[in-house]
């Protein structure tokens, strides 16, 4: 079956997550995608060495990618490069800022020479403005895009890599306009992904206080409290219709934000006097003077277990939803139901669980063609390809250390 992208090519220099996810969303619609690593193994690689068989998670963000070697820091690396650029639509990158540019291998050399290519970067504070040569890392993009501080975290890490995987996906986003562009214009050009730009246009704390600066007053008027109160922390836990209750074996988020899902909770709860209660009359109302009633939901929700809650919550349509341990998500009835709790075919590990494609097109579906490949695998197929080398030419280049 012919997939969206089949013709395009993608050369992949990128490592850890932002970029491999990034071409991992093309290569699952149909790209081909080249993935070119130093001979040593990009930075994923050899963190996971220590540890034998960890490699097979390369697969979440790798699969269906071809596997290429090339030191471009040698010189002949660097003109095997040049070379090779010229027969691929997109190139992906997200090394430290300056690194292709020291090497004469930035956008404006690879244009030169190729200007339908399309030169995808993606850094932690983008290409322009003050921090442009800061290196850094999903932390760093969620600290300073005011996540954490959002999250309530401020003093502490979690493993939820938002900054590296939104990124990765919107740098696809914009592969995929780049090439409309090119198709009416001829040109490639330069993609600029800044992980701190993105995480910050999905910070809705901040975005919302920012719109409603000039009416700060009349909102703590109006509702009781700061716009700020409800998204920091523990204050979020006052907010009775946006929370995340205690059942007796867990947690449930429910949301019930409307009048009509207002009155079904206070009969839920055994409280229908609740909903024609004048204080409680309207949202504002509810979260002005929530403190009347807030300690009711929390005492039915503390008495049921967390089967309970969702059947009755669930049969009333009010929003709500259990609060998944890791164990528990890998093993969803309903992630699975979707395709995406899926597997790939590994040459050594055999079956290897790699995540479904969460876009679902009825019409132009996506597919996992294959594992991630190994360091260098298909070094002969791709080289042989593009540039005629031979298994004589690559076992010279390799005696070379160019890959």
């Amino acid at each position: 079956m012919n997939q969206i992208l089949d013709g395009i090519k993608v050369l992949d220099l990128s490592q850890f997550l932002s970029g491999p996810r990034c071409t991992e969303m093309l290569a699952d619609f149909g790209a081909e995608v080249v993935k070119l690593e130093p001979p040593v193994g990009e930075g994923m690689r050899w963190l996971m060495a220590p540890v034998p068989g960890l490699d097979r998670s390369m697969s979440n963000w790798n699969r269906s990618k071809k596997g290429i070697t090339l030191e471009i820091r040698h010189p002949k690396g660097k003109e095997i490069l040049l070379k090779l650029a010229r027969h691929f639509d997109v190139l992906v990158e997200n090394l430290a800022p300056g690194t292709l540019e020291k090497l004469g291998l930035g956008y404006e050399d690879l244009a030169r020479i190729h200007p339908g290519l399309i030169f995808c970067s993606i850094t932690g504070f983008g290409r322009t403005g003050p921090n442009s040569e800061r290196v850094a890392f999903d932390i760093i993009a969620q600290a300073t895009s005011g996540i954490l501080w959002s999250l309530g975290i401020p003093d502490r890490v979690h493993s939820v890599f938002i900054g590296d995987l939104v990124s990765g996906a919107y740098a696809a986003y914009a592969v995929l306009l780049a090439l409309m562009a090119r198709q009416r214009s001829g040109q490639g050009q330069l993609i600029d992904v800044s992980m701190q730009d993105v995480l910050y246009f999905h910070n809705y704390r901040a975005l919302q206080l920012r719109s409603v600066a000039e009416v700060e007053e009349s909102l703590h008027e109006a509702v009781g409290g700061t716009f700020d109160d409800f998204f920091s922390g523990d204050k979020t836990k006052s907010v009775p219709f946006w929370s995340i209750y205690q059942a007796t074996d867990g947690n449930i988020a429910v949301v019930f934000l409307t009048d009509a899902q207002w009155k079904k909770v206070c009969r839920i709860i055994g409280k229908p006097e609740l909903a024609d209660d004048a204080r409680f009359a309207n949202v504002i109302l509810r979260t002005k003077n929530r403190e009347e009633y807030r300690q009711d939901i929390i005492d039915w929700m503390s008495r049921q277990k967390l089967e309970e809650i969702e059947r009755i919550l669930v049969e009333n349509r009010i929003p709500c939803g259990r609060v998944a341990k890791t164990e528990e998500v890998n093993q969803d009835p309903h992630l699975e139901a979707r395709g995406m709790t899926s597997w790939c075919q590994d040459p050594v590990y055999g079956k290897v669980p790699t995540p479904g494609i969460p876009i679902k097109l009825s019409q132009s579906p996506g597919e996992i063609k294959r594992s991630a490949p190994r360091l260098g695998e298909h070094n002969l197929e791709v080289y042989g390809q593009y540039l005629g080398l031979t298994e004589k030419d690559l076992a010279e280049m390799k005696k070379e250390g160019v890959i």
